[in-house]
């Protein structure tokens, strides 16, 4: 097995969705592909740990978005009824 070749392809396909994620243009698939890799075991311990990393990351943004989504909601149901 040509190691090298293995790990660049690897980091490639994460750099793609880390690119498509942080621009917010991102698909189901990316996500399905970056939860893939941060399975334990399966890949090496540093891609795994990434891309665990980087989920983690972007599950806390969309939580946060959401939250800012349901405030300002919030706040003009409140501005409208004054």
């Amino acid at each position: 097995m040509d190691y090298e070749r293995y790990y660049l392809d690897l980091l490639d396909m994460m750099n793609s969705s880390f690119k498509k994620i942080a621009s917010g243009k991102y698909d189901k698939e990316d996500v399905e592909r970056l939860f893939e890799l941060s399975r334990t075991g399966r890949y090496p311990q540093i891609f795994s740990e990434m891309a665990e990393s980087f989920s983690m990351m972007m599950i806390k943004v969309e939580a946060r978005d959401f939250q800012l989504k349901q405030l300002l909601s919030e706040l003009k149901d409140t501005n409208t009824k004054i």
